[in-house]
């Protein structure tokens, strides 16, 4: 039998310095910067108030991804870029209790940027305990960073939360295998974050990325022929599954 080595792809350099990572963030290795999105902090609370009861794992999966981001990266900045709390209607117990006890684990390691997603209308009332200030974009010389809910456009490299992208792999039986992933456009240069949320499985890029319905509004201007998918497996760490437009064509015609 013949050895077999498997490398693990932990981070993959898509621009000069910028790095997606297994760990659910892009490191901006220039500016001393992660960003992530999408952590949706207090999710149990609002489906237990709606009849689904759950256990409370989202704030352990997302402190030990991010302790884990710190340990490997160091970064000088964390840049949680939308939705860091889930119910936008209003500020749950759970909520305010998950919020401070994130910052008060983290802001002695990094400094925290929070930058407004849609659901996060009332997360300020919350980061005021903690006299941080929460901004809608997030801008350099060099990166534009925003949720991505609004069209604010594109420029230099942009970073975008809020799609939750996914693959969804399916067999000829109907299994479906569903992998968290990054969305990169190395034309327009534009990447997007998959959710760090434990209960986000995320939306499956091959149906909703490219419809005449755009969950990001900013995506209606770019080419969808430009988008290139990269998975996260527990595995195989960071896999490229190659561009969007191919893989909608094979998720259409699956057995040719």
């Amino acid at each position: 039998m013949r050895n077999c080595i498997i490398i693990v792809l932990k981070d993959l350099e898509i621009e000069e310095n910028v790095y997606l990572s297994d760990l659910y963030c892009i490191y901006l290795a220039d500016i001393s910067a992660a960003v992530i999105s999408d952590l949706h902090l207090g999710f149990e609370e609002e489906m237990n108030l709606n009849g689904l009861f759950l256990p409370k794992l989202q704030r352990n999966h997302v402190e030990e991804k991010v302790s884990q981001i710190i340990e490997r990266y160091n970064p000088e900045k964390l840049i949680i870029n939308g939705d860091f709390k889930q119910e936008f209607k209003r500020n749950l117990p759970q909520e305010w209790d998950d919020v401070i006890h994130f910052i008060d684990l983290f802001s002695q390691k990094t400094e925290l940027i929070f930058i407004r997603g849609n659901h996060d209308n009332y997360l300020q009332s919350i980061l005021s305990k903690r006299n941080i200030m929460q901004i809608d974009f997030f801008e350099d010389d060099r990166y534009y960073i925003y949720h991505g809910d609004r069209d604010l456009s594109f420029k230099k490299i942009t970073i975008l939360g809020h799609e939750h992208p996914s693959i969804v792999l399916r067999d000829k039986i109907g299994g479906v295998y569903k992998i968290p992933a990054f969305v990169y456009d190395s034309q327009d240069h534009i990447a997007i974050t998959p959710a760090m949320s434990f209960f986000s499985s995320g939306t499956d890029v091959t149906q909703s990325l490219l419809s005449d319905e755009h969950f990001t509004p900013v995506l209606k201007h770019v080419k969808e022929k430009n988008f290139r998918i990269f998975g996260i497996t527990d595995d195989f760490g960071l896999v490229d599954f190659g561009f969007l437009f191919d893989l909608q064509t094979k998720n259409r015609y699956p057995y040719r």
